[in-house]
Parts: structure tokens; C-alpha cells; sequence
């Protein structure tokens, strides 16, 4: 497997959808469909039961072509506090801002996921495992 780093988040895993590459700089990736797997890692993250995490938060925010300060505008907050939670990083972005995150990037992808569930008291996870499949990316198990 191969971790993708290129996201900014922590153990995102790849099965397969990449090549191995050599480049004038030395050794590089090349990535089938970039923008599917952005769009599969996105739907994992507003799917997730789980806490956002500071790094996915600011996932979402990039995918939807956002600055801090569009971001701000929007949730009615000082662009600071969006600084804050992206700096914090593996930390839990606060509930509101949360769900707000996941419903603005549901509308701008026009994804329904159905209800929305998080379980109370749960760690945040960055973590996840991605397999291309018949020419679409889609989360898979770890082993």
C-alpha cells in the first residue's frame, strides 16, 4: 500500500491506483484520477461518525475552493478562529463548525449521505484505506 500524503491528512492509504514513476528529480507517483479520490476521501470525511479533525476541516474547506476568509464570511466568524482549528490539526474541530463544514461540502457536491450520526465521546481518526475500482475510487478495508 501506499500513503498518500498529498491530501495533509494523517493515514490515508492507498491499495492501488498508482504508478511508481521516474522523474528528473528522482523517484515520483503518479495517481489515477486524482480528482475521484479527492472526491471519495471528501465523502469519507462528511460520512464519518467521528469528530472532523482540524487537517479535514481544512480538507473540505480547500476541495470547495475557499479561503479562510470566505470561510469565515460564511460560518459569521473571525477568520482567526478558522486559522486556530486548522492549526490544531489532529484535534476536533467544534460541533457547529463540524457540521457545518459537512453540510456546505454535501451541498457543494450535491452528496446525500442520509441521517447524520456521531457517536458521543469519540476520538478524532484521519485514517483511512482507498482502492480504484472499475475506474472509481471507494474506501476499502484496511487488510
Amino acid at each position: 500500500m501506499f500513503e498518500y500524503t498529498g491530501s495533509g491528512l494523517d493515514g490515508i492509504f492507498l491499495k492501488n491506483g498508482y504508478t511508481f514513476v521516474e522523474t528528473p528529480y528522482g523517484k515520483g507517483v503518479s495517481i489515477d484520477d486524482i480528482e475521484g479520490l479527492h472526491l471519495a476521501i471528501a465523502t469519507d470525511i462528511i460520512k464519518q461518525k467521528t469528530p472532523m479533525t482540524g487537517h479535514q476541516f481544512r480538507f473540505l474547506r480547500k476541495e470547495q475552493d475557499l479561503v479562510q476568509s470566505e470561510l469565515a464570511a460564511l460560518l459569521r466568524i473571525d477568520v482567526q478562529t478558522i486559522a486556530n482549528w486548522e492549526k490544531k490539526a489532529a484535534c476536533a474541530v467544534p460541533g457547529p463548525a463540524d457540521f457545518a463544514m459537512r453540510a456546505f461540502y454535501a451541498a457543494f457536491r450535491h452528496i446525500q449521505n442520509g441521517p447524520f450520526e456521531m457517536q458521543p465521546n469519540a476520538e478524532p481518526d484521519e485514517s483511512a484505506v482507498f482502492m480504484l475500482a472499475d475506474s472509481k475510487w471507494a474506501q476499502a478495508k484496511a487488510a
